[in-house]
């Protein structure tokens, strides 16, 4: 076989497997669109918070902060200074954009941490995904968190962690061409890959699967956790400080 039939071969693949991911973050979108009644019913029952008002005591204790941390993708984000925190998690939404693009949306009850009730993180790909196929990461934009003065102490630690702590990630805003110098550029690439990992992890691990993660709670042995807790013992061998 020539070298133009294998270039063709290779353009004829290349062209599929575009097509294959533009489906399925299509069937992705949609799916999502059309479930969403459900999962804000699913986070008023589990959590107890419907908007603004607590309409009964959540049955499910910590439920999104559980899920979070038994996810192998998100767990090593929950830091020990996150855990208060995350226990006003009271929903994780998803907001679709143009293209890939996409939002994280994570709302709290009202806690004596921040005074923040929403929390934004934005996901931006290069628009060359719309025909490659393989969306590329181009921006991040994060939330401020308006910490409350008691809590001064903590936001610093947040900080401290940097890539490691889930308030860090929400609040963190990076692009690609921003960094000043090359070492910059480097740990900045590195914590812009990382943030895409934890952003899809969450919206399509964390948010569709919560209930599973939380099953153990109704006596049923979950799906989700059963997979994650397979992953459990070669984590802790990394040597995060979590305690579990």
């Amino acid at each position: 076989m020539t070298t133009p039939d294998l270039k063709a071969l290779y353009d004829k693949e290349s062209e599929l497997n575009a097509q294959w991911e533009r489906d399925i973050h299509e069937a992705r979108k949609k799916y999502y669109e059309h479930n969403q009644a459900f999962y804000q019913r699913r986070a008023e029952l589990a959590t107890g918070w419907s908007g603004d008002t607590q309409t009964h005591h959540a049955p499910i204790a910590d439920f999104w902060l559980t899920a979070l941390r038994k996810e192998h993708g998100t767990r090593k984000l929950v830091t020990k200074p996150d855990l208060g925190p995350l226990k006003s998690l009271i929903d994780i939404r998803i907001e679709w954009l143009e293209g890939f693009d996409y939002v994280l949306m994570f709302h709290f009850a009202p806690n004596e941490y921040f005074t923040n009730r929403v929390m934004r993180k934005e996901f931006y790909y290069e628009k060359t995904a719309a025909s490659t196929g393989e969306p590329s990461p181009l921006e991040i934009r994060g939330d401020r968190i308006h910490w409350k003065k008691n809590h001064i102490l903590q936001a610093e630690c947040h900080a401290r962690i940097g890539t490691r702590s889930f308030f860090a990630f929400v609040s963190r805003s990076l692009a690609y061409g921003d960094a000043q110098t090359a070492e910059e550029d480097t740990v900045e690439d590195a914590r812009m890959v990382e943030d895409f990992e934890m952003g899809e992890a969450i919206r399509d691990c964390v948010q569709p699967y919560a209930m599973d993660f939380n099953s153990k709670v109704f006596g049923v042995e979950g799906n989700r956790e059963s997979e994650e807790e397979e992953n459990a013992d070669e984590d802790e061998e990394e040597g995060d400080d979590m305690d579990w």
